[in-house]
């Protein structure tokens, strides 16, 4: 009994110090970050109707939740679970490094400073309290939803095949051209063209926010914080007030500069992190002259003593 239970101990021991290796269900592929979004893109395509009225989205409570809370709630658990199966939470939502351009924070924060100045041209008495708490769960939805999918899984795929430069531009892309489907839900043609520019340098300064903290959860709660002020600015403007509409008419512009800012800082973080990528391209070891193949017939090179 007693060399069985200290056969048992070093058992255990040896279990403890064994290094664990760390394995993902599925392996990281191309095919699969892009999956969700590509599903994503044929159900909202499915879903949407010609007759739908876009522009008043989110003004009502029951458009908040028929338009927000209910089918981004949906997809945010599914794309949740999708990720969980996958076993790709860790590698989705930490990047290993940040970036050390600390001026790119730049981006963030303007674009935080356009939310927080938002909220006091929203007119809060104009509709009930619940409103705003629905629409800042259905916002958060959006911002989880999206984010995992776009700045999470999609990134995973891109990673295995292009440099980082790549990955930088082509997720902003695809984000931008997913809100080409607003043009199928009621939305006109100029107005999806400016969203989809919109949208595509607001996911550089999304893909900045990741490299600065190297988690998600910040661009999560930017994403959902600029939605807020969005609906709710233009659920609740007073487009009659000539004043207020200049001011936002403003800060819209001052919007767009911030957002240029966030293109060149996430052009520059991805470029940066392809340097040595590219020096290992440039300086290539140069192999010995006795290396070289002779042709037939061609006299052997000689050292030179």
């Amino acid at each position: 009994m007693v060399r069985l239970h200290w056969y048992k101990q070093d058992v255990e021991q040896q279990d403890v110090e064994r290094p664990r290796r760390r394995r993902w269900p599925v392996p990281p592929s191309l095919l699969v970050g892009l999956a969700p979004l590509v599903v994503f893109a044929a159900v909202s395509a499915w879903r949407a109707r010609p007759s739908d009225d876009y522009p008043t989205l989110g003004e009502t409570v029951d458009s908040v939740v028929r338009a927000l809370v209910i089918p981004e709630g949906i997809a945010a658990l599914a794309l949740c679970l999708v990720v969980t199966g996958l076993g790709w939470w860790r590698i989705a939502t930490v990047d290993p490094t940040r970036t050390r351009l600390r001026w790119t924070v730049l981006a963030p924060v303007l674009i935080v400073l356009v939310c927080v100045v938002r909220l006091p041209l929203m007119d809060w008495s104009a509709l009930p309290g619940h409103y705003f708490l629905l629409l800042a769960v259905g916002v958060l939805f959006v911002g989880v939803f999206e984010e995992l999918m776009t700045r999470g899984v999609l990134l995973v795929g891109l990673r295995r095949r292009l440099p980082e430069f790549g990955v930088w531009a082509l997720s902003c892309v695809l984000f931008g051209l997913l809100h080409l489907l607003n043009a199928l839900a009621g939305a006109s043609i100029g107005v999806t063209l400016v969203q989809v520019v919109f949208a595509a340098s607001f996911g550089s300064t999304l893909y900045v926010a990741r490299r600065l903290t190297g988690s998600l959860l910040l661009p999560v709660l930017l994403h959902a914080f600029w939605d807020f002020g969005s609906i709710g600015l233009s659920a609740t403007t007073d487009v009659q007030d000539p004043s207020k509409i200049v001011f936002v008419g403003l800060l819209g512009l001052f919007s767009f500069g911030v957002l240029a800012l966030g293109v060149v800082a996430g052009g520059l973080i991805a470029w940066r992190d392809d340097r040595p990528r590219r020096l290992r391209r440039r300086w290539r070891t140069v192999p010995p002259m006795a290396a070289y193949a002779v042709q037939e017939g061609a006299p052997r090179l000689q050292a030179v003593t």
